[in-house]
Order: C-alpha cells, then structure tokens, then sequence
C-alpha cells in the first residue's frame, strides 16, 4: 500500500515539473533564427499598427466612373429635363438647332426658368413667363446655336446647361 502512495507521489510529482518545464518554455521567445529563418514573436498585447494619417484630395485627382446615357425624349421629340428637389437632371444637355426641351416641374418647389447669359441679348427670349408648381412644364424651341446656361429664378442655386449644336 505504500508503494502505491509512493508511486502516486512520483507521479504528481513528475506531471508537475514536466507542466512546469513546458509551461515555462512555451512563454519564452526564442532567443534567435532558428535554421535561418526569422520567426514572429507572438505576444499576450497586440500589436496596433497606426494608419497614415488621410490626405484630403482634390476633385481634379479623382477619376469617377461615369456612365453614359441617353436623353429622355418624349412622344413628340422634345428632350426632357425633369426639375427636382436636388435640381436639374440633366443638369447639361446637347441637342441640335431646332429641337425642343421640355422642362418638367417634379419638385415640391416652384419652377421660372431664366437665363443666367446676360452678355447674349438673343438668349433672353429663353425666359419663363409664367412660374409652375409641381406638375407644370415649360417647352422651348432652341433655334440658335451657342451655350445656354438657366436657373430657376425661385432657386437661383439649382442651374443647368443646354448646348445647342
């Protein structure tokens, strides 16, 4: 009986000092290459590797996608320019002489059109006569060629470009 209390002990003893042992060599780093190559050291703190600080960019550097769409046109054949809380969409159109935009009014605001070309007196026949709500439209017929630039007289932010060809 007392060889097994003897033989118990030994063996408490002996898992002990192997926990031990291998406990101890499993927190050490190794002290150098080991065959050559360079192992990580792995830590109980990771390790934050701080980003470069950001760099504001101009809109000259950055290269959007854009895509390539054709104009609404409607049943009888005048482009459409649709007036909305965000403004005009298109906000630039070309067309050729003699074709007709049809601006249509599908914001919440109301819509005068009036040209922003005070150095072309032709242009000025561009303008809107009557203001329209949400629903209204206003056609024109653009005979001469030239840049046309308009707002809408109620928002004088929201602007948009027809190029006549």
């Amino acid at each position: 009986m007392i060889k097994k209390y003897i033989l118990a002990t030994v063996a408490i003893l002996l898992a002990v000092w192997v926990g031990f042992f291998l406990g101890n060599k499993s927190a050490n780093a190794p002290e150098g290459p080991v065959n050559g190559e360079v192992d990580h050291v792995a830590t109980t703190t990771p390790v934050v590797q701080q980003q470069a600080p950001t760099q504001k960019t101009t809109p000259t550097t950055i290269t959007p996608k854009t895509t390539i769409s054709a104009p609404a046109i409607a049943k009888d054949g005048s482009y459409l320019v649709y007036y909305t809380n965000k403004g005009f969409s298109p906000s630039s159109l070309t067309i050729k002489t003699g074709k007709s935009v049809r601006f249509v009014n599908n914001s919440s605001k109301a819509m005068s059109l009036t040209t922003t070309s005070v150095d072309n007196q032709s242009q000025s026949e561009f303008n809107q006569g009557k203001t329209v709500g949400q629903g209204g439209m206003y056609d024109f017929t653009f005979m001469s060629a030239g840049t046309w630039g308009y707002m809408n007289r109620n928002n004088q932010t929201d602007r948009g470009t027809i190029i006549v060809q």
